[in-house]
């Protein structure tokens, strides 16, 4: 399996690198969109009207969870198998009938909550944060497809036109029509409403559905995967959420739009990369799992060295250059959360190292560890933030939130030890980026005593960072064994 893997390597580098610009592409747009819609709507909207706007995205996003999320973790799961035995078909109409019913349920909570708001503006949130959890949900599990049939251009280029056609409605709304900052969520609806009416007229997937192929079965399957998968989804999510409600309970909405815009930005950033790391990996991984879970290992040490050996400059670069990001993407009455965004982009980090334990235990069938795993430590979380955010303040979220993750992956380790032993192969690669990384915080902040924080000057010196990791770097990365195919 190793002299396979070897060979893979080989061949498919230059695979590796074509998938990895096409999805950066396609996640670079949206982050630039985003970094270009933050810095306007936050200097347009108050922090009030952000912790309103928060609040029910948030729950929504919860609701999304609860009810849509685990049906998008039934295709990763099974489009390999299904495949395999040509009974595709199967698979979609039997999640098509999941999804209805929990279109149903959703439909159902969201109108009991817009009876009993009052307030109007909360009333278009709920209103139209519905209908693009809706389409939005049809919208992901159609492009869930297309990632895995490697269609990456095409996934590219569907999102970088959903970014920018969702920001030009936006602005429209806002600067023409001054609709509220429920804007934001409206010009959402018409993008997904019409790409997926595009998708599903012309259906680029070849989706096939029909009522004859429903069997019970296969929702069984289903749903005793999903389950369980359902409850690892929104034990993370309370993880980087629930934080919100508590904030809520010990201050106010402005207090809650700081930390929600500082959160999103923060995230954004870091998971965006994770996103497109793993967008590129998975199509193989995948399979490799499901065909040879013990030889998989290997193929796993080798993703996670590469994921270490770019992400944690990655971090470091972001964590170091706060000031400056906050000063440029956040309104004025944002910008002091700067000082939560290295606990931030660190947690992300760690969330997405997670992934790699996740996976081996998914398939590996202890979903139970797993859930108990999630649930413990959403638990912890959510404790930590009673405790702390209600004595010190709402920036003690960002720190639990980091705290958690920690736990997490101490966890994770304790019962896998397997996944990250191979990193103690690289020590020298580790411990030549330490060096590399603390001479350059020490420039950073001779830097700052000498010029003070001025971002133009901030972002050519952050180059030269990067350039000097590169060159010092140029090696390791050159030989790194990334199999894609």
């Amino acid at each position: 399996m190793g002299d396979k893997l070897k060979k893979y390597s080989l061949l498919s580098k230059g695979s590796f690198v074509k998938d990895f610009l096409w999805y950066l592409i396609g996640s670079f747009v949206p982050l630039l969109i985003g970094f270009i819609k933050t810095p306007i709507f936050t200097r347009h909207f108050s922090r009030e009207a952000y912790g309103n706007l928060g609040m029910v995205t948030i729950t929504f996003t919860f609701l999304g969870m609860f009810l849509f999320s685990w049906i998008g973790s039934c295709i990763w799961r099974y489009y390999g198998k299904y495949q395999k035995n040509n009974t595709l078909p199967t698979l979609y109409t039997n999640l098509i009938f999941l999804y209805s019913i929990s279109f149903l349920a959703l439909a159902a909570v969201s109108g009991l909550w817009f009876v009993l708001t009052s307030d109007e503006l909360l009333k278009h949130l709920i209103f139209y944060s519905f209908l693009q959890l809706m389409f939005n949900q049809l919208f992901l599990f159609y492009m869930v497809v297309v990632r895995l049939m490697g269609k990456a251009r095409f996934y590219t280029m569907v999102h970088s036109i959903r970014s920018v056609a969702g920001l030009l409605i936006a602005l429209y709304l806002v600067f023409w029509q001054e609709v509220n900052i429920a804007a934001l969520i409206i010009s959402l609806v018409w993008v997904d409403a019409i790409l997926l009416l595009l998708l599903l007229l012309f259906n680029p997937a070849r989706i096939a559905i029909h009522y004859m192929k429903f069997d019970r079965k296969v929702v069984f399957e289903l749903l005793q995967y999903g389950s369980l998968g359902l409850v690892l989804n929104v034990s993370l999510l309370a993880i980087t959420y629930s934080d919100r409600y508590v904030i809520a309970i010990f201050d106010d909405l402005g207090a809650v739009g700081i930390y929600d815009q500082v959160y999103k930005i923060s995230q954004l950033s870091v998971m965006g990369l994770i996103t497109v790391f793993f967008n590129t990996i998975n199509p193989k991984l995948l399979k490799v799992l499901e065909l040879d879970f013990k030889g998989a290992l290997l193929l796993i040490r080798k993703y996670i060295f590469s994921f270490v050996i770019f992400g944690i400059p990655f971090v470091f670069y972001m964590s170091l250059f706060s000031m400056e990001i906050a000063t440029l993407l956040l309104g004025e009455e944002f910008r002091e959360g700067y000082v939560l965004m290295p606990f931030i982009f660190t947690a992300t980090f760690l969330h997405g190292i997670s992934n790699f334990f996740e996976l081996r235990l998914k398939f590996s069938h202890r979903l139970k560890r797993l859930g108990l795993i999630a649930v413990s430590t959403a638990l912890f979380n959510i404790v930590m933030n009673l405790i702390f955010v209600g004595l010190f303040g709402y920036q003690w979220a960002a720190y639990t939130t980091l705290l958690s993750y920690s736990l997490m992956i101490l966890i994770f380790y304790y019962w896998d030890r397997e996944v990250l032993k191979g990193l103690g192969h690289h020590q020298k690669e580790f411990l030549k980026m330490g060096g590399l990384l603390t001479m350059q915080y020490i420039m950073y902040k001779v830097f700052v005593d000498k010029f003070g924080n001025q971002p133009v000057l901030s972002v050519g010196l952050g180059l030269i960072f990067v350039l000097m990791f590169i060159f010092t770097f140029r090696k390791t990365i050159w030989n790194l064994e990334i199999p894609v195919k």
